[in-house]
């Protein structure tokens, strides 16, 4: 994924272990770092319900 502006920001969430093991392995499977992930489902997400 490209980026045309820095990413200065820093956004953190607590999950649970297996929470972060899950995520990691979805990520992985979409070819996508968890850094990645999170924030297109996220941004999908909030699209979604902006709409």
């Amino acid at each position: 994924m490209r980026f045309t502006k820095p990413m200065n920001e820093l956004i953190k969430v607590r999950v649970s272990s297996d929470e972060k093991r899950q995520l990691i392995e979805i990520a992985r499977r979409r070819g996508l770092t968890l850094s990645d992930f999170l924030r297109q489902t996220a941004t999908e997400a909030a699209r979604r319900i902006a709409a």
